[in-house]
């Protein structure tokens, strides 16, 4: 490695365009004294490069010498372009191959900068009435077997009190709840039925209407960017049914949750 290798990188880190370095600066840059020449003769310091390597050292660099004023000591250089030479790039990525932690922090830092960046998240959906749950069989062809979320509602003395369910089978959760009010046993493996009857405000024996957000009536949207949500996917459903759970609590209404 040529001595004038610490030359050539402190000028590949710096990040002005000018520098009007002393000759004594160098001299403790590269860590040995300049020859004579370099005191004596401004051709020392010209620009051909070629076979001289201290002047490839600030070439390379994507620097040249732009002035010499040797009766002060002075070395003024000038930025040719940004980022050096591949040559430079090579050495930053070296020094950041000797070091993966440091590299690893620098960029973290850059990442969390842009997640802590304020965020909206907004939904829009479509709600599809399946009517009340006492009239309405299993077997209608309205009532999704994928995923989705269902909304219960029933009123409780003068409120409408409101059940959101987000389920991967929609009919399955239907069933269940259309079997406990009816008082049959559930076949269907589903715990909804029970849950809905034994710790929400509906009573089984009142009307009970019912909605759902099936598969493609539900769009995410962040920062204005949207795609359809994926109500087969638990954690998308999840999602969705919160979102929605949040809308009837901000509409005044009394409502429960259900992720099941």
């Amino acid at each position: 490695m040529s001595k004038y290798e610490p030359l050539r990188e402190h000028l590949a880190r710096r990040d002005d365009v000018v520098w009007a370095a002393k000759l004594n600066e160098v001299e403790a840059i590269i860590g040995s004294s300049l020859p004579k020449s370099a005191r004596e003769h401004r051709t020392w310091w010209a620009n051909s490069g070629g076979s001289l390597v201290h002047q490839n050292a600030w070439l390379d660099a994507g620097w040249r010498v732009e002035r010499t004023d040797l009766m002060r000591d002075v070395i003024v250089f000038r930025r040719l372009r940004i980022g050096g030479t591949a040559a430079a790039g090579a050495s930053r990525v070296d020094r950041t191959a000797r070091n993966p932690q440091k590299a690893a922090e620098k960029r973290l830092a850059k990442e969390m900068a842009a997640l802590r960046q304020p965020a909206t998240v907004t939904l829009r959906s479509e709600w599809t009435p399946l009517g009340d749950v006492q009239r309405t069989p299993c077997s209608s062809s309205a009532i999704p077997r994928e995923g989705g979320v269902l909304r219960f509602a029933a009123m409780n003395g003068d409120e409408v009190v409101t059940v959101i369910v987000a389920t991967l089978s929609v009919h399955q959760a239907y069933r269940s709840l259309r079997m406990e009010m009816k008082g049959l046993d559930n076949d269907t493996g589903s715990q909804i039925g029970r849950d809905l009857c034994e710790k929400t405000e509906i009573d089984p024996k009142s009307p009970v209407e019912c909605d759902v957000v099936k598969s493609g009536n539900a769009w995410l949207l962040t920062d204005g960017r949207g795609r359809k949500a994926n109500l087969d996917d638990q954690s998308e459903c999840y999602l969705v049914a919160q979102l929605l759970f949040l809308q009837e609590v901000q509409s005044g209404r009394k409502a429960t949750l259900l992720l099941r």
